[in-house]
Formats: structure tokens, C-alpha cells, sequence
């Protein structure tokens, strides 16, 4: 979708969200605020549902753009990248923080499959990964589809956290969010792995154990081989009974 339509959608979506606060979201109350025909919006909208949804992915496409005028942002560590997406959406979400509260569980921690938000996050995720160089090669074992969307769940679990904290600034959730991105910093960059298998080809290589792999190797290929044919002289016994004579 081009950049104009999207403009048009995230319009349309925070034009519904007023109109939902006040219990006045109808389609022609959101004609009369934008502008736009019904026809318009349909065009970009199944369903008045849809509209409202649209939301929680539009955080992300509105994140994107912002990182993309941040000239440093690819030195960012993984945390930093991590602390910054969460702490940024967060603010985004406290400006409609009456509409998050009212329409997260029911859109998305009960949702029973992937919305199109929970895409946007693992896609986002895993450019984050994918373009860092300071990934261990270890980590590679670890970091797929499964990982993206544990990281995913465990975002949601965060939101969830975040409108349930009571705390004095949400010092608990900005705390919680430190540790779960420290952690996972900790988790991919760490280079203890990769030098436990450096250690382990220095030590067949120096204490001669690859010859011994080698030799072993020589040893079973050996089963397999045919056997030489051994040529056995055959002789005829009545002929030797006839000199014997």
C-alpha cells in the first residue's frame, strides 16, 4: 500500500477513535469529521471494526517513519533498539490511553490468532536481529520464527503490564522493560558459545584427536570394501592316483 492510502487510513483511524470516545463512532459521524465518502472508506475498510483495529498496526508504521529520520539508529545496541521501540509506543499509546485501556484485551491479548499488529511486531523484531552485526553466531540456533514470537507475546504481556501499573510513573513496567531487554541483549550477544566451539576444533586439532578421527574413519570405510579374490589351484585327484601308480 502506498504511503498516500496509509496516511488515509491512520486519518480515518484516529478520526473513529474520537468519535469512539465520545459513543458517537458511526460512519456518517466519520464522514461529516474527514471528509471522505462512505465509498471512500470502505474502499479501505471492510467493516467499522476494522477501522477501530487498524490502530494498534498503525503504531508500528508510524514507529518505522520515525526511526527512519534517526541517522544512528542502526548503531544502536539491541537493547537500545528494543527499550526504544517499547518506551515510544508507549507514550503513542498513553495520547489515547482511554481507547488502549477499553479495546487491548479484547483486539489483541485475546486475540486467537496473529493480527495484523502482532505481524508488524514480529517483522519489526526480527529487522531488528537480522540487520545487527553484533549478534553471536550461537544465537543463530535460537533466533527463528519461534523466537520472534515469544518476543511478541512476551511485548503483549508488557502493554498489559503497562495499563495495569499502578506504580508512581510506571517505574514497575519501565523497570520490568530494563531487565527483559538487558537480558535478551545478554542472551544473543553472548560469545561464550561461540568460544566453547573454537576451543573445542583448537583442542582436536592440537592434542591430534583429528587424526584419530581420521584413522577411525579409514578403519569402518575398510568394512566395506570387497575383499581380494584369492586364486585356489584345484587339482585332480584321479590324476594324482594314476602317478601315485
Amino acid at each position: 500500500m502506498d504511503t498516500e492510502k496509509l496516511n488515509i487510513k491512520i486519518e480515518l483511524t484516529e478520526a473513529a477513535i474520537d468519535l469512539y470516545i465520545k459513543d458517537q463512532f458511526t460512519i456518517p459521524n466519520l464522514t461529516d469529521k474527514t471528509g471522505k465518502s462512505a465509498s471512500e472508506i470502505y474502499a479501505l475498510f471492510p467493516n467499522k471494526k476494522a477501522i477501530l483495529k487498524f490502530y494498534y498496526p498503525s503504531l508500528v508504521i508510524r514507529y518505522r517513519a520515525m526511526v527512519g529520520e534517526i541517522e544512528d539508529f542502526d548503531s544502536y545496541s539491541i537493547s537500545e533498539k528494543l527499550s526504544n521501540f517499547i518506551f515510544t509506543l508507549f507514550d503513542m499509546m498513553d495520547d489515547r490511553r482511554e481507547f488502549v485501556e477499553d479495546t487491548f484485551r479484547k483486539y489483541e491479548w485475546k486475540c486467537t490468532g496473529n493480527s495484523e499488529f502482532q505481524e508488524e511486531v514480529k517483522h519489526l523484531f526480527k529487522d531488528f536481529f537480522t540487520s545487527d552485526g553484533n549478534i553471536a553466531t550461537s544465537a543463530g540456533f535460537l533466533i527463528g520464527d519461534l523466537f520472534y514470537s515469544s518476543l511478541k507475546t512476551q511485548y503483549l504481556f508488557l502493554i498489559k503490564f503497562w495499563l495495569e501499573d499502578n506504580s508512581e510513573d510506571r517505574e514497575r513496567t519501565f523497570a520490568l522493560t530494563d531487565k527483559i531487554t538487558g537480558f535478551i541483549e545478554e542472551l544473543v550477544y553472548s560469545k561464550i558459545v561461540d568460544k566453547g566451539f573454537d576451543l573445542a576444533k583448537y583442542s582436536l586439532g592440537a592434542f591430534g584427536f583429528s587424526q584419530q578421527v581420521k584413522d577411525f574413519n579409514e578403519w569402518v570405510s575398510g568394512w566395506f570394501e570387497d575383499e581380494p579374490e584369492v586364486e585356489v589351484e584345484i587339482t585332480d585327484e584321479e590324476d594324482e592316483e594314476t602317478e601315485d601308480e
